[in-house]
Order: C-alpha cells, then sequence, then structure tokens
C-alpha cells in the first residue's frame, strides 16, 4: 500500500503528528495493525487509539491500565504529552475538535514541533474520512490521502466477500476482472456492501454477469449520492450523430489511443477535448456517443454540486471527483456547460479560482487514462487559460448545420422514429432548405412536433408537408444569438479552435 509506505517515512523521519485522509477508516486500522505485529514495528511501542465514543483503546499493549483511562478532546492531548514510553496514537475523527476548538487546535500544533525531541517516540496519527486541516495546521501537519482500492485489492476484497459463500468458485477469469472494474471507484465499505448484495440476489447459483449488472447498479447510486459525479449510461453511436466529420474523425483515429500498442509505439495519451456552440449543436450527444464508441465508463460532473456548501469544502469536492474518476479509468469524464463551473474565477480570489486552479493542474499533469469531455455554450465566460494546448488535444467549434448535414440529422431522427427509404417518402432537400439556421436539437423539435397532426389525423403516415409545415412555426436559436455565432467563428479563423464539421472545412477552403 502506497499510503503505509508513505507513513513508515514520515514517521522514521520522526514527523511527530500526521493527518490520514480516509474514508475506510477501518481498512486503515486493520493494515496499521498488521504493521504493528511486523518485524518493522519498533520494538518496545504500543499503538493505541482513542474516539470520542470508546475512549482509549489498546491494539498493542503498552501498559496493561492504559486503556482504563479517559479523555476529553482537549485532555486526551495532555495525556499523550505526558505519557512515558514510546507509542503511537491514532485519534478517530479528531478533525471535529480542531475545527471548534482554537485551543484544541493550538495545542496539536505545540505538539507537532515539541515531540520530535522526545527522547522516546511517541507519534499522532489523526484519522479523518476528508481533508479537513484547519489552515494554521497544514502546514506543520502532512496529510497522506489512502484513496480508493485499486484493481488487486478490489479483487482480494471480492475474494474475501465470496469465500464464506463460494459465490465465486465456478466464475471465470473474465468475470472476476467485470466485477472487479464495475465496483473500482467505491471504497472498501462500499465495495463489500455492493458485493454482498450482488452474492443475496444471485442467491445459491454464485456470481454471474447479472451480479455485474448489479454492482454497477449500486455504483450508480453510490456515486450519484456524493453530488460531484454521475455515473452516466452510453446511448447510441457515432451514427446517432448527424454531421460532424472533422470532429467524427479525430475521436475515431484515438479510439485506440488508450492501448498499451499506442504507448509501445510511443503516442501520448489523449487528454481530453473540449467543444463549443450555441445550446443544441451535438455537443453533450457526442460525449455520451463517445465512451460508447470507445467502450469506457462515462462519468458526468455535476459543477453545481463541486460548489454546493451543503457538500462541504468546494477543494474536496473537486478533488474527490478526480480521485473517483482515476480510480475508474480508462474513462471519459464529461464536464457539461464547463463556463458555468469557472466562470467565477476570474478576478475572484476565493473558492472558484482554487478549484479551478486544482482543475487545470490535474489536466496538465494526470496520468491516469481519464479523458476529459468539455462543452461550452458561452466561451467569453471562460478564462483563456483553459482552451491553450497542453490541457486539451483540441477545441472545436460545432457551427450551425449546413444543408447536407440537416438532411443527415433529419434522416437519424425519422429512422429512430422508424421510417425507411426516407428518400422516396421524404423531400428532405426541401425540409433542409427550410431550416437554415437550426441546429441538431431544434430538427429533432421538429420531427417530434410534425408527428402530433398526423397522429390526430387518424395515426396517418407522416408526410414532407407535416414537416415543412412544423419549421414554418419555429423560430431558431441562431435568430437572436448571430453575433455570439460570429465571434466563435473568429475563434476558427484565428486558429484557436477547428471546425468540427467537414463541409464547413470545405466551405471555407473554396473560399480562399
Amino acid at each position: 500500500m502506497a499510503w503505509l509506505d508513505e507513513l513508515k517515512l514520515n514517521a522514521d523521519a520522526r514527523v511527530a503528528v500526521i493527518h490520514l485522509a480516509t474514508i475506510d477508516e477501518e481498512d486503515a486500522m486493520r493494515a496499521l495493525a498488521g504493521w504493528s505485529q511486523s518485524g518493522e514495528w519498533p520494538k518496545g511501542m504500543g499503538l493505541i487509539t482513542w474516539d470520542i465514543g470508546d475512549q482509549f483503546r489498546q491494539l498493542r499493549e503498552p501498559a496493561a491500565t492504559f486503556s482504563k483511562l479517559s479523555a476529553t478532546p482537549e485532555t486526551v492531548l495532555d495525556i499523550i504529552d505526558d505519557y512515558k514510553g514510546s507509542a503511537t496514537f491514532v485519534l478517530k475523527d479528531f478533525h471535529h475538535f480542531l475545527e471548534h476548538s482554537r485551543k484544541v487546535s493550538r495545542m496539536l500544533r505545540n505538539l507537532a514541533s515539541r515531540l520530535p525531541f522526545r527522547t522516546e517516540t511517541v507519534n499522532i496519527i489523526i484519522t479523518t474520512p476528508r481533508f479537513a486541516l484547519p489552515a494554521e495546521l497544514a502546514h506543520d501537519i502532512p496529510t497522506i490521502d489512502v484513496g480508493k482500492p485499486d484493481a488487486k485489492q478490489m479483487l482480494e476484497l471480492l475474494e474475501r466477500e465470496t469465500r464464506s459463500t463460494r459465490s465465486l468458485d465456478n466464475a471465470t477469469h473474465g468475470l472476476r476482472e467485470r466485477l472487479v472494474e464495475s465496483a473500482l471507484g467505491l471504497s472498501v465499505v462500499e465495495a463489500g456492501r455492493a458485493f454482498r448484495k450482488a452474492i443475496v440476489v444471485a442467491g445459491g447459483q454464485g456470481l454471474d454477469e447479472r451480479s455485474v449488472r448489479q454492482v454497477l447498479n449500486e455504483k450508480r447510486h453510490i456515486i450519484r449520492e456524493s453530488g460531484a459525479l454521475e455515473l452516466y449510461p452510453c446511448t447510441g453511436s457515432m451514427n446517432n450523430v448527424g454531421g460532424l466529420g472533422a470532429l467524427k474523425g479525430w475521436l475515431d483515429e484515438r479510439q485506440e489511443a488508450f492501448s498499451q500498442d499506442a504507448r509501445e509505439y510511443g503516442l501520448s495519451m489523449p487528454k481530453g477535448v473540449a467543444l463549443i456552440g450555441i445550446p443544441g449543436t451535438g455537443k453533450s450527444l457526442c460525449a455520451k456517443v463517445t465512451a460508447g464508441h470507445w467502450g469506457m465508463t462515462l462519468l458526468r460532473m455535476d459543477v453545481g454540486a463541486i460548489f454546493s456548501g451543503l457538500l462541504g469544502s468546494s477543494e474536496q469536492n473537486i478533488r474527490e471527483a478526480i480521485r473517483i474518476a482515476e480510480v475508474i479509468a480508462p474513462c471519459v469524464l464529461w464536464v457539461d456547460e464547463i463556463e458555468k463551473a469557472f466562470a467565477g474565477s476570474m478576478g475572484d480570489s476565493g473558492t472558484a479560482s482554487r478549484v479551478f486552479a486544482t482543475f487545470l493542474t490535474w489536466m496538465q499533469e494526470k496520468t491516469a487514462p481519464v479523458f476529459v469531455f468539455a462543452t461550452a455554450n458561452n466561451v467569453r465566460r471562460l478564462p483563456p487559460e483553459l482552451l491553450r494546448k497542453g490541457r486539451f488535444d483540441e477545441v472545436f467549434f460545432l457551427d450551425l448545420p449546413t444543408h447536407a448535414e440537416r438532411i443527415t440529422i433529419l434522416e437519424v431522427h425519422l429512422r429512430e422514429r422508424g421510417y425507411t427509404m426516407l428518400s422516396q417518402r421524404f423531400n428532405l432537400a426541401a425540409v433542409a432548405s427550410a431550416t437554415e439556421g437550426f441546429v441538431g436539437a431544434e430538427l429533432q423539435a421538429l420531427v417530434n412536433d410534425a408527428m402530433f397532426p398526423a397522429f390526430r389525423d387518424n395515426r396517418r403516415e407522416l408526410e414532407t408537408e407535416d414537416l415543412l409545415n412544423a419549421a414554418g412555426e419555429m423560430v431558431p436559436l441562431s435568430a437572436s444569438h448571430q453575433e455570439h455565432i460570429e465571434q466563435l467563428r473568429q475563434m476558427v479563423v484565428s486558429g484557436q479552435a477547428r471546425n468540427a464539421s467537414d463541409d464547413r472545412n470545405a466551405l471555407a477552403s473554396s473560399q480562399k
């Protein structure tokens, strides 16, 4: 365990007070207890835990009467300061007292500077479920993030949970891998609960593919409850996206870029892509179908929840979201309407700026196979440093669909409603001419609106006239966004973005 190695290194360096951030307190205590029984543990050193409920408990006895002592949050530090001998004290959930008592915070800070100079070694480990140290302690006390279990640890947990029921005995190697993958991103407690539920649902038949779906459903609920992320279903395929040939070709080229073959060839792992354009041009749809096309998990980041005071620290929320994405990786992290998340960072020295800085640093330095798929409607609200090279591999502008693309989009939505032989049944060229300035979402709404009169008229077949009538009754969004669209087109002209449409690129080339 990397965190345990880091903890040992700090202890060897006589760092007296260490903050251990973990949601899996019991698992961390199991690891500490195992360390205390090993030959690496200093001879004669005790391991003692304290919490407000159970008071002192000895995991490795330093003195027979110590467990009888009781203490308040203030006096526990006095007891540790006066302790004769060598011991490591684990203070559980001690952040509550640090947050609400300046005296307790100051006492702990004094111990952090005083204990390293004692003859006998006394260490303090504070366990909390999140990054929760007051600012005045952050420089004196190092924080070690335990993180979520990786694939190896998750497999060990799966085998431990199924040992008594033998429900994994007949599972293939592939099924074991899928069960482990389905639980990645969960804590030890959460994953253990998900595995046990899957065992109950499977009954005496053993775990199977239904169990994978059961664990995934459990993970979907748990991640959604965390607030910042949602495990999103991948819907459709690239065939559901009309037009946008340049973007689809770019994404297609990178489908295998996360493979081991790509690493051996020397390819860098793709970082992400930003799509800009007015609402309804298909940005969100592209994120959904890309994850499905690549066979990756799709995570949607709820930027509103990141800044919600009800969820705690915003900086903690963004770190937790990043950590989950990296554990689940390879995955697509979809940040919808990213300008709403970071618009406040421009000229703001507060929370938004710190969250933005955390996200930018991660995007620049991340090594995990997390492909960031960011969409934005209004780039004027985005900090300019977000869109520069090195953070995103490319920035695409989704322009209004051309005449040919509108025909393709109409074909997609008509096929979804069961219509075939479209060229013989409809005059889509006429409909495309009547929908100049319509975006993809408006063309989808047009098909839906056109079906109502046909349904009312004895449920007859949809006709071209229905589509034309519906088009005549709609005012496209582009009519009120023309100035904004022209500003976005200037980004393409200046080289800040690429046009996502092959047709638009061909038109631009012909005009040069």
